[in-house]
């Protein structure tokens, strides 16, 4: 039963992200940002970030001049490959930057995982109720006497 609750929390507590534009000028600092390089930004910025980035993920730090700085947690390959990073804090160029997205909880993904965890763990709880509980014919819960 507690492995269950275990498994139900994780379900819960692991929560559905998504990315939306940001609608202010900035986002608030420490939020977690996708920044999407432009064409230009990706070549220029190989040497500071690896090449063939498209994406970098991270906590937003604020603003340097023209530059956004960006704690990086992750960087996107454009064949799809994510490669983490420790948080290593990376000036973007404006220019460089096609789109910055902000990362929001998504409460309808969210409640939905939530559901299925609190289902399935109602439904693991009857289950083992239903076959894992009970006595013995004989009523003592032992084994039963030897003939």
């Amino acid at each position: 039963m507690r492995a269950c609750i275990v498994i139900a929390a994780a379900f819960i507590g692991a929560s559905c992200y998504s990315y939306r534009p940001i609608t202010t000028l900035a986002p608030e600092p420490g939020s977690y940002v996708a920044a999407r390089l432009t064409d230009v930004g990706s070549r220029e910025l190989a040497r500071y970030v690896g090449p063939n980035v498209f994406v970098l993920r991270g906590r937003y730090v604020g603003e340097s001049g023209e530059a956004v700085l960006v704690s990086v947690s992750s960087v996107e390959l454009q064949r799809g490959d994510e490669v983490p990073w420790a948080g290593e804090q990376v000036a973007l160029p404006n220019s460089y930057i096609a789109s910055l997205e902000v990362r929001q909880l998504a409460k309808g993904r969210s409640v939905l995982l939530a559901g299925i965890g609190a289902g399935g763990l109602v439904i693991t709880s009857l289950a083992f109720r239903l076959i894992g509980a009970g006595t013995q014919p004989n009523g003592s819960g032992g084994r039963p006497p030897k003939q």
